[in-house]
């Protein structure tokens, strides 16, 4: 299902303003969602009864509401509220950060754009993160829980360390972050943060520890052991929402250039390397929960005579409407990677032999009816592809029997899909 698209709301009664946040927000690549502009207290009032925003950025003074009304209104809507203004005194700035804001920029600032593209972003990608919180106590992960969604992310809770570790090894959801505590039965928070680092790195899950013992040793102990921070459970909100943010972000930023270093130039689908990378695990989790896999191989017909007939531009061309299909056909947790050439695999978890043939089959038909139009040419052209579908000892094994099936359709005529199963029941 598709996600709904994010809205961001900005009230100010400065044309300029509005124009300057409009652009600094357009111009940034990693956020997408649609800008809405108000201009006073009564219009903000009419349009989030139309729409559902996400966060908002206000100036504080408006017309028709003087003392920042406006903050109170959206606030009461559960928006997450970033608050620009010109500047005010501290008496009504102290009100102002009694508030349940989310930061505080004034527009004096040479950096203030820079900052509301950065808290922006920041509160978008939350509605989309998950944290576990590992606590054996129900009162402190429900004091935890509440303290992360005022920052809008989505919370899975864990009374143990060893529950925590199946949820991490079996969640369909990626979760970047965990945050437990140090004092718990059977396994603590130390010996839970040792056990996680076996299987994952510092930039790919990181771990926030929290501890009320007044022993100074414990934060450096934690750190040696792996733990990416360390909060004493005296803190403020504040604190709490700028170290776990501070974190998410590292580990975003962590992810990204994985990502970049991951994808294939050429088509924007993960390599062959992130395919073994992610593919292994996930294999493993099939093979404890006695789930069956499909893995494909999809190569283009008679590439090498479109390379020959248009030359290598139009090759480029067809390998990337090749992206361009098997992104519109399969889902989003299906692993799609470009193996080399006109070659791609993809790797499939919780579907039925049935679907997944079926599936390949439509594939495989739309791109026989399939025209591609370029400048100076219509290029056509039909895929083989190999199905293995069931279990295997290694990814590797399964990958070889999905490219002997990729043979064999080759060999029987090519613009055909062929199958093998070694099926767990």
């Amino acid at each position: 299902m598709q996600k709904k698209q994010k809205k961001i709301l900005v009230v100010d009664d400065s044309r300029v303003v509005r124009s300057m946040v409009k652009r600094a927000i357009a111009t940034c690549s990693e956020i997408h969602a649609e800008l809405i502009m108000t201009e006073s207290y009564a219009q903000t009032e009419t349009i989030i009864q139309q729409h559902d925003f996400h966060v908002a950025v206000l100036d504080v003074t408006l017309p028709d509401a003087q003392n920042g009304e406006v903050i109170d209104l959206l606030i009461a809507q559960n928006v997450p509220v970033v608050v620009l203004t010109g500047g005010i005194n501290q008496a009504s700035k102290n009100v102002i950060l009694q508030k349940d804001i989310v930061e505080y920029i004034t527009k004096s600032n040479p950096q203030s754009l820079n900052y509301i593209v950065t808290s922006v972003k920041r509160i978008l990608h939350n509605y989309d993160s998950y944290v576990l919180v590992v606590d054996d106590s129900k009162l402190v992960r429900s004091k935890t829980r509440k303290n992360l969604e005022k920052l809008h992310i989505n919370v899975i809770e864990a009374e143990s360390g060893q529950e925590a570790i199946h949820i991490l090894q079996d969640s369909k959801e990626y979760i970047p972050l965990v945050v437990t505590d140090y004092e718990m039965p059977d396994m603590n928070g130390m010996e839970l943060t040792m056990e996680l680092r076996q299987s994952y790195s510092k930039d790919r899950l990181a771990i926030i520890a929290l501890s009320s013992s007044e022993d100074s040793k414990i934060a450096t102990e934690f750190l040696r052991h792996g733990a990416n921070d360390f909060i004493k459970k005296a803190y403020t909100t504040e604190e709490f929402a700028v170290r776990i943010n501070v974190n998410l972000e590292l580990i975003d930023l962590f992810r990204q250039g994985k990502e970049t270093a991951s994808k294939d130039f050429l088509t924007g689908l993960y390599n062959r390397r992130f395919f073994f990378e992610s593919g292994v695990p996930i294999l493993e989790k099939a093979k404890r929960k006695k789930h069956n896999l499909a893995v494909a191989m999809l190569d283009i017909d008679f590439f090498k005579k479109i390379n020959d007939t248009y030359g290598h531009d139009v090759g480029d061309i067809a390998i990337k409407e090749v992206a361009v299909i098997l992104n519109k056909f399969l889902r989003n947790s299906d692993l799609i990677s470009r193996f080399g050439g006109e070659e791609f695999c993809i790797l499939m978890e919780d579907i039925s032999l049935e679907n997944v043939t079926s599936k390949f089959e439509t594939i495989r038909e739309y791109f026989e009816k399939n025209i591609i139009k370029t400048d100076q040419h219509e290029l056509g052209y039909t895929v083989s592809i190999g199905l293995f579908y069931g279990m295997s000892n290694s990814l590797e094994e399964m990958i070889t029997l999905s490219d002997k099936a990729l043979y064999e359709a080759k060999e029987n005529g090519r613009n055909r899909l062929i199958t093998q199963t070694k099926i767990e029941e």
